[in-house]
């Protein structure tokens, strides 16, 4: 009961800090969730590679998930802050909301492997560490309006709205890769 309690305590503390309002929050929410990622990649690397690539329960694989974050990262930094018309990499992931991936230049049949969508990930993750380290409180109310192209968002949001619907993303996508390694940790091989 007592670590159920910590981990309560643990999961509250870090969802107050993916609502930063200024630069300084949102480095810090940055390195939160860079360093939650780096313990769970090296967690996974343990397991063989195929494993990786198993669902869990219909969930999303291990690199299903970071094609994902890296799609997420392409609609909410890529197009809407940098406004880069036609931001997505062949790799990325949606859900099934995503009804016409090969219109924004998605290719539902990649299968790369872990190596390929983790160096792909750090590009990623580097460019919103970039972003972040470089914004000021007035350029993160900066009115982001998104580019006449296949895509999405479809609305203006502001430079902070889309960095917290990244940071949201990284996190609640870290949680269940983590609970799906457990499971993937316990299967025989």
């Amino acid at each position: 009961m007592e670590s159920r309690n910590a981990e309560r305590v643990r999961l509250r503390a870090e969802r107050v800090r993916l609502r930063p309002t200024g630069p300084e929050g949102l480095a810090d929410a940055w390195a939160m969730i860079e360093d939650i990622w780096t313990g769970t990649v090296a967690r996974a690397r343990e397991l063989p590679e195929p494993v990786l690539h198993e669902q869990v329960e219909g969930e999303w694989s291990f690199v299903q998930t970071h094609r994902h974050l890296v799609l997420a990262t392409d609609c909410w930094l890529r197009r809407m802050v940098k406004g880069i018309a036609h931001p997505y990499h062949p790799w990325g992931l949606g859900g099934s909301w995503l009804a016409s991936p090969r219109r924004w230049g998605i290719d539902p049949d990649a299968d790369p492997v872990l190596d390929q969508v983790l160096d792909l990930r750090r590009e990623r993750m580097d460019e919103v560490r970039e972003v972040i380290a470089a914004a000021k409180a007035e350029e993160l109310e900066r009115n982001c309006v998104p580019p006449d192209s296949p895509g999405h968002p479809r609305k203006a949001h502001t430079v902070l709205q889309c960095l917290h619907v990244i940071l949201k993303e990284e996190w609640q996508h870290h949680r269940y890769a983590a609970r799906d390694l457990e499971v993937l940790e316990k299967r025989p091989r």
